[in-house]
């Protein structure tokens, strides 16, 4: 990449991992216009053009990321997501499920399993030295090379929720129950993620659903004793 991609890309992310989207948009659409095509700055720009009700150019993008990384699970998922909004139901299963076909069938996933986690060790490092920014890009290049790592991906959206970027806090936990609906601590911080961004009966629905099926799950325990105690407050 020539430096001065290097230094757009790096203002981008830094603006993008701070959730000021509005500020890393332009920088993504100079990437593309300039005839990059990186997986990764095709699908936050995806990102950002969905939250702005964008969803043509939020679809194109996705599929411009999967168009050079057919197994890039998290842009397939964002692309099922936008097929549904805008009415495309079917599509948007079936990327999804070529996707993770394809992220089966990659070739030495024992290496890229061990190179994941030592950029997981780097990233708790990082934590460590107080340096939550390059943890989460650590996080993030573990991530790429095995997206299926729940729990890298639920260190990371604790990390995102802790840095007040609830969006992406929320992108990663249901990108995990996407592919394992039966993750108990992911569904149970989503619930604590909605109810604090203010869709309280979203979140206590996540809450249950924990207790239903993992009756001692101490983070939801807690959360809808909280939620209880504050009701009975304000009643």
């Amino acid at each position: 990449m020539a430096p001065w991609a290097e230094q757009i890309l790096e203002a981008a992310n830094e603006h993008y991992d701070r959730a000021e989207y509005a500020l890393a948009q332009p920088y993504y659409e100079k990437l593309v216009q300039q005839g990059l095509r990186y997986p990764d700055v095709f699908n936050r720009l995806g990102v950002i053009y969905h939250l702005n009700g964008r969803l043509p150019e939020a679809r194109w993008c996705f599929e411009q990321a999967l168009e050079v990384n057919s197994g890039y699970l998290e842009a397939a998922l964002n692309l099922t997501v936008t097929c549904n909004e805008l009415g495309e139901y079917g599509s948007g299963v079936r990327t999804l499920q070529q996707a993770q076909r394809h992220s089966d069938s990659s070739n030495d996933a024992y290496r890229r399993g061990k190179v994941a986690n030592l950029h997981r060790s780097l990233g708790r490092a990082y934590l460590d030295l107080d340096r939550p920014e390059d943890a989460m890009h650590e996080f993030g290049r573990a991530l790429r090379l095995c997206p299926k790592f729940h729990d890298i991906r639920l260190e990371l959206a604790k990390l995102l929720r802790l840095r007040g970027n609830a969006h992406g806090a929320r992108e990663e936990l249901t990108l995990i129950l996407q592919l394992d609906p039966d993750h108990h601590d992911a569904r149970a911080l989503l619930g604590v993620i909605e109810i604090e961004t203010g869709d309280h009966n979203e979140g206590l629905q996540h809450l249950r659903a924990v207790i239903d099926q993992c009756a001692d799950h101490s983070v939801a325990h807690a959360y809808l004793q909280q939620a209880d105690s504050d009701y009975r407050r304000a009643s």
